[in-house]
């Protein structure tokens, strides 16, 4: 193994850097494998990390095909990953390990009580992980974001329905969030990962909660930057004033009906009115009108 004092292309990062790159590495040998079986290499942007393949192909259909498929890296023992930064690499690893990593210590109290009870049927090595912050980070949307986007392209399938719910579950709860308008723009972007499940459920979001959107002027530029959304939002908008006129319209007719044959003309009406749009068994106090 290499020796962690000097981990490869890292020399220039800080020292909490360094220090979490090196206690990854120790947490890496003292896994439950012999050391002479790290015999694959990830490398990323300024890092990498010698592992054990039997590990990490048992928990991402990514490295499996990659290791066992006929490949380069199925003969070289190594693969790059470019677009792949420390933090990145770091949060991979610790998630194919079954590590506690800090990323998911810094999410929110929930996620990170559900990561350590989804980690607690995968063996690994309970050591604490330094670096660990008390409180989450504001921008906690954008950061289960970026941990589903991670699942996902390396289909770590273990894990990605669990990711997709945590997402869904802080926008469902954070729709005042600084960061609400900020996920539903990288949702529609689709340029730090693929969203498309998210589409769905995050328009239906939209609309619940437009009476808070329209009060921020970043929505504004995100709809007017996403013509699929922007199109959405029009034709509910004029789905939605369609019915409200229809109603309106109706108890204009209704009233005029009382004012000339009283109350009986007006239930007689509105009661073929509903037989029309919709079946009388839905609506059972109509079905016997008490005299």
């Amino acid at each position: 193994m290499d020796n962690p004092e000097a981990p490869p292309g890292i020399e220039s990062k800080g020292e909490e850097e360094i220090s979490r790159h090196r206690k990854l590495v120790e947490r890496i040998a003292q896994f439950d494998e012999p050391p002479e079986n790290l015999d694959f290499t990830i490398s990323g942007k300024d890092c990498e990390y010698k592992v054990h393949s039997s590990v990490i192909c048992s928990r991402s259909r990514f490295f499996d095909r990659a290791v066992k498929g006929r490949f380069v890296e199925s003969t070289s023992k190594r693969i790059h990953l470019p677009e792949e930064d420390a933090d990145t690499l770091e949060l991979l690893i610790s998630i194919l390990y079954g590590f506690e990593s800090s990323y998911s210590a810094e999410l929110w109290p929930e996620a990170h009580a559900d990561i350590k009870i989804l980690l607690d049927g995968i063996d690994h090595v309970n050591v604490s992980y330094e670096g660990a912050l008390d409180s989450p980070k504001k921008n906690t949307g954008l950061r289960l974001l970026r941990l589903y986007a991670l699942v996902d392209r390396f289909d770590i399938f273990w894990l990605q329905e669990w990711a997709k719910e945590m997402v869904l579950l802080w926008v469902k709860t954070n729709p005042r969030s600084d960061s609400f308008v900020e996920v539903i723009r990288a949702v529609y972007r689709c340029e730090t990962g693929n969203y498309s499940e998210f589409v769905d459920e995050i328009f239906a979001l939209v609309l619940d909660n437009v009476d808070i959107l329209i009060e921020n002027d970043e929505f504004y530029e995100v709809v007017a930057e996403n013509g699929e959304l922007g199109a959405e939002l029009l034709r509910h908008v004029l789905s939605t004033n369609k019915i409200v006129h229809s109603a309106l319209d109706m108890n204009s007719s209704l009233t005029e009906l009382q004012s000339i044959g009283g109350e009986k003309l007006v239930y007689e009406t509105a009661k073929l009115q509903l037989k029309i749009h919709h079946s009388l068994a839905e609506f059972p106090g109509l079905a016997r009108r008490s005299t």
